[in-house]
């Protein structure tokens, strides 16, 4: 038997990947039947992304616990590997927008996953099979810092909160780079064809996308939308705008509390707009460089931009 071949869809963070693996999630039968595996998102973070960061953490010396060894991080790998290569599948997909880090890494520092070398590293030495490819979005920085803030301020501690003015601040002073990001992915994935897209684009190419991920020989047409009760709400600009006012008043642990009361408060919709903290002055400069770093991105040798006008050809 022939090993399976890894397809890798890293994300990155807010780039419609809830969407991608809900889809692939509830088509995971007809994939199987198919010859196509996909591993649920939660079972790949759980068994190989979380023991490779709780690892890496304690090699950047972090203080971090629990902690995992690099024996114990081994047999943990080889417990999640071992049913995927018995499987029969000839391929395999594993789908976690934590692999690179988590929001709180981002606009914590105002870069782009900090700790990223690590981490994408030890999660590419885990790998015992060929990674034929690595899938991945990238958005207007302007837009990926603002639903990161959301994202951030839904788990964080008052210990860690920053103010959105820090987060703002240190964007615009350490101007993050995709190019960055992916070089380093370039790195830890030598023999892996890399295919980027821009999250704007999404929507016009998500056929394309779909079937670049399930392979040549699934009829994407018969995969299933996922199911509505699968989407996470998001927190309206309303309703961080009441939070950030509650913590100035009452103080990061207090207010923090009440993150899920407001969210209900104030949900994102028709009435309540998405959370922009840009002003128009900042939101065009950023997209500057975000349009600048994807043109170099298109020029980059190994990696393939898929565009609206090219995804025909992708």
């Amino acid at each position: 038997m022939s090993q399976p071949q890894v397809i890798l869809h890293g994300g990155f963070h807010k780039t419609a990947t809830s969407h991608v693996q809900s889809t692939l999630g509830r088509n995971s039968g007809y994939l199987a039947k198919r010859g196509v595996g996909y591993v649920h998102h939660r079972d790949t973070r759980k068994q190989l992304t979380i023991p490779c960061q709780v690892n890496a953490y304690e090699k950047l010396g972090l203080d971090w616990s629990p902690r995992i060894s690099d024996a114990e991080l081994a047999a943990h790998s080889k417990a999640f590997f071992d049913p995927l290569i018995a499987s029969g599948h000839s391929r395999i997909i594993l789908s976690d927008e934590n692999m690179a880090g988590h929001c709180g890494h981002c606009v914590k520092r105002g870069v782009l996953y900090r700790w990223r070398r690590a981490l994408i590293q030890n999660f590419a030495e885990q790998i015992p099979l060929p990674v034929a490819e690595v899938h991945i979005a990238v958005r207007n920085y302007a837009d990926f810092f603002a639903s990161a803030y959301v994202e951030y301020l839904r788990s964080v501690t008052g210990e860690w909160f920053i103010s959105e003015e820090k987060m703002k601040r240190q964007v615009l002073e350490n101007m993050p780079s995709w190019q960055n990001v992916l070089k380093t992915i370039q790195t830890f994935f030598p023999d892996s064809r890399i295919h980027v897209w821009r999250h704007e684009d999404f929507r016009k190419l998500e056929p394309r996308l779909f079937q670049n991920l399930v392979g040549p020989d699934v009829d994407i047409s018969k995969l299933k939308p996922p199911k509505d009760g699968n989407k996470r709400p998001t927190a309206s600009g309303r309703a961080v705008a009441e939070l950030l006012r509650l913590i100035y008043e009452q103080g990061a642990d207090e207010a923090l509390r009440q993150r899920v009361e407001l969210q209900e408060r104030y949900p994102r919709g028709a009435e309540y707009g998405g959370y922009d903290p840009w002003t128009p002055q900042e939101r065009e400069h950023l997209t500057h460089f975000y349009d600048k770093d994807v043109a170099e991105l298109a020029a980059e040798p190994g990696l393939t931009l898929i565009r609206p006008e090219t995804a025909s050809a992708a």
